[in-house]
């Protein structure tokens, strides 16, 4: 009676430990995939931020000033003003990539030992 008593014992002991795991494998899979919407969401900002930088039209010195609408000539501190935010907006903008890039791989970093830890459990309850 006492060896049925001590088996049942240590099966329920057995299912605890394997239902502890269980959840803490769940809780390692929320904060994994918190960490994927983040940088899926960085990466997003990445390429939106690329694109601009694309857009942003590049000054080219040498070339000739071109009428403004109404056929005035554009006066050359304007035109110089202009771009000289072009070359400010791109050097922003190449700021903010390597911010973006940066944290990308902070976030990987983040996620490498969660994802070992869920291997570990896993490979545990097998």
């Amino acid at each position: 009676m006492r060896r049925l008593f001590l088996v049942l014992f240590m099966l329920s002991s057995i299912t605890a430990v394997a239902a502890g795991q269980d959840d803490e494998i769940q809780r390692l899979q929320t904060a994994l995939s918190m960490l994927n919407q983040e940088q899926l969401s960085v990466y997003q900002q990445f390429q939106m931020v690329q694109e601009m930088r694309r857009s942003n039209v590049q000054p080219s010195y040498g070339t000739i000033m071109l009428p403004v609408p109404g056929g005035e000539i554009a006066n050359y501190d304007d035109v110089v003003a202009a771009q000289n935010n072009v070359i400010r907006r791109n050097e922003e903008l190449a700021q903010e990539a390597y911010r973006l890039v940066t944290r990308y791989g902070e976030i990987e970093e983040a996620k490498k030992p969660l994802q070992q830890q869920i291997l570990r459990l896993m490979d545990g309850n097998k």
